[in-house]
């Protein structure tokens, strides 16, 4: 399904450029993920600085969501669902950072 004009067509350089962003996007918050759900002391530690507290279990729990959030988000059928849940993550990493400035 497409949104362009009737008649126009999209290149194949534009999806092609599309899907590789998303890809790494995709990647990226799948490594952010990873890396929480090993709770290393530099993320327990930004967290203790955040006001969240140096807790592993936070720690991991955060991982656990957003290497959920980066699967569902990979799956065709469940891509919408993935990205509701990461506005929602999304939303919490905005308060935080209001809340430190």
């Amino acid at each position: 399904m497409s949104t362009n004009a009737p008649g126009e067509r999209v290149s194949i350089q534009a999806i092609l450029l599309g899907r590789l962003l998303g890809a790494l996007l995709i990647l990226f918050m799948l490594f952010d993920g990873a890396n929480r759900l090993v709770p290393w002391p530099a993320v327990t530690e930004a967290m203790d600085r955040f006001g969240y507290g140096s807790s592993d279990t936070l720690a991991r729990a955060l991982g656990v969501i957003s290497v959920t959030c980066g699967a569902l988000t990979t799956i065709p059928p469940t891509s919408i669902l993935g990205a509701i849940l990461w506005t929602g993550y999304f939303g919490d990493l905005v308060a935080t950072h209001l809340n430190i400035f």
